[in-house]
């Protein structure tokens, strides 16, 4: 049966917020050892897939799932870190306009690559830099709602922002607030992560459409995790994933 939600998390410790409000009723596994956990949010139907970190997992699990389920719409999902120069703060949450692979094309003297010479979807010359659009209506639509959602929702630690705008996807994890700094200058991005342009490049294969939503556990670039607060990160995820 096709769901109406596939979510998709690196880990589940990012989702236990979200599957103590809704646990999940049936558990699968794949081939490959994959978890498919299956629940209902409302009259909604979900899969949730724990993909493991990184674009090579992500692409794995979307790939496997998508060749035997097709759900309506993909969520890709988790904490990530924040780009201060957004002026967003740790707890607040982000919706994707885009996302961008920035590993991807020809290395140049900067932060920037040039595109590849060919397309890695065909006839979307963007993949070619990694980077991947999501549907801008589509987009509108869920920033609206989650802002009416969010608005009459009582929380703890204060009022949930919603911030919109580009992620950047990396395998490399920026360490220093000066490769912040540059990555800000260069992308202009709101949020790091190391998932999304993965999903977004095997969901647009297969036709199906995404959106991306993370909550800020930290700040890009502060690897002291005693500045970090995963409790409210994955306190605002689980309650953002529902409002989807």
């Amino acid at each position: 049966m096709n769901s109406d939600l596939l979510i998709l998390c690196a880990t589940q410790f990012e989702m236990a917020g979200f599957l103590d409000a809704y646990p999940g009723r049936s558990h699968t596994h794949t081939r490959t050892g994959l978890g498919i956990i299956s629940g209902r949010i409302h009259q909604k139907t979900y899969d949730l897939v724990i993909t493991g970190p990184g674009v090579f997992n992500a692409a794995h699990a979307l790939t496997v799932y998508l060749e035997k389920f097709s759900p309506a719409l993909i969520l890709q999902t988790g904490i990530a870190g924040a780009f201060k120069e957004t002026g967003a703060r740790i707890g607040d949450v982000a919706l994707a306009t885009s996302e961008h692979y920035i590993h991807t094309g020809v290395c140049t003297n900067t932060v920037i690559n040039d595109p590849l010479p060919f397309d890695l979807i065909g006839a979307d010359p963007l993949t070619g830099q990694g980077k991947y659009l999501f549907d801008p209506d589509r987009v509108d639509r869920l920033h609206e709602g989650l802002l009416k959602s969010l608005s009459d929702q009582v929380v703890s630690g204060g009022e949930v922002r919603l911030i919109k705008g580009g992620f950047i996807t990396v395998s490399s994890i920026t360490s220093s607030a000066e490769q912040a700094k540059d990555l800000y200058t260069a992308f202009t991005p709101v949020m790091e992560a190391m998932e999304g342009a993965a999903s977004a490049h095997v969901a647009a294969l297969y036709h199906i459409p995404m959106v991306e939503v993370r909550s800020a556990s930290n700040f890009v670039g502060e690897r002291d995790k005693s500045k970090w607060d995963l409790d409210l990160a994955i306190e605002r995820l689980g309650m953002v994933c529902s409002l989807v």
